[in-house]
């Protein structure tokens, strides 16, 4: 805990703000649910990554053929493929903060 001539952190500040409000939801997770979320949040990053990659060998294809079609759909699908594993992501997140072990 920082000594009070300390500046906080925006974490700590943040907490203190959820506290005040009387939300302690993040405070109420069980470590179990921690390390879910954790291994969530890994597999989701790892699957951007990968879509990333696929995404810039594709793109370099692309500009070598000069196919600028091509390129603005790929990178409208690199968008909606972020966007769904987005809200995949944070679907599996509410269900593993919500569950009660």
């Amino acid at each position: 805990m920082p000594e009070e001539d300390e500046p906080k952190s925006a974490f700590e500040i943040a907490m203190e703000k959820l506290k005040a409000s009387g939300d302690s939801y993040a405070a109420s997770l069980t470590d179990e649910q921690k390390v879910e979320i954790a291994e969530i949040r890994n597999r989701f990053r790892a699957k951007v990554a990968e879509i990333e990659i696929r995404h810039q060998d594709e793109m370099k294809k692309a500009v070598a053929q000069r196919s600028f079609e091509e390129i603005e759909k790929l990178n409208q699908k690199l968008a909606a493929e972020k966007a769904r594993l987005h809200q995949e992501e944070e679907s599996l997140l509410q269900k593993a903060r919500a569950a009660r072990k």
